[in-house]
């Protein structure tokens, strides 16, 4: 969420997507002057800052684009002038990033024979 938008903005839209370097966060704002003004940086250190001529049809565009690109990113928040910010994480949570994932492999264990205790029992040999 950018605090500071463009004056007479009218709606705006937080989308966020994993990286190995933590995350990245993108806020498209479209204002009534019609301006596409664009944010972007790691999430949390949204610093670069761009502007573009358009409606709110191309900028759902380019979001659309953001979500269906190789990053995936997903809604986070999303502003419109009379109501302000409005959190989205609770309906869209994205799907896990399955980068490099293995299973969780449990140390083999293998029955403990006490010689001492159990001498009679043998090696059981597989070949």
């Amino acid at each position: 969420m950018i605090a500071n938008l463009q004056a007479n903005t009218t709606y705006a839209v937080h989308l966020r997507a994993a990286s190995s370097s933590g995350g990245k966060d993108w806020v498209g704002s479209v204002t009534a002057n019609g301006e596409i003004h664009s944010y972007w940086g790691r999430t949390g250190q949204i610093h670069q800052h761009a502007a573009k001529p358009g409606d709110r049809n191309a900028l759902l565009k380019l979001v659309t684009q953001k979500q269906t690109g190789k990053d995936r990113y997903y809604v986070v928040d999303q502003y419109d002038s009379q109501q302000g910010w409005s959190s989205l994480t609770k309906q869209n949570v994205p799907p896990p990033h399955q980068q490099n994932s293995k299973p969780e492999q449990k140390p083999a264990t293998e029955p403990v024979v006490d010689w001492v205790e159990a001498p009679d029992d043998s090696i059981n040999w597989d070949f």
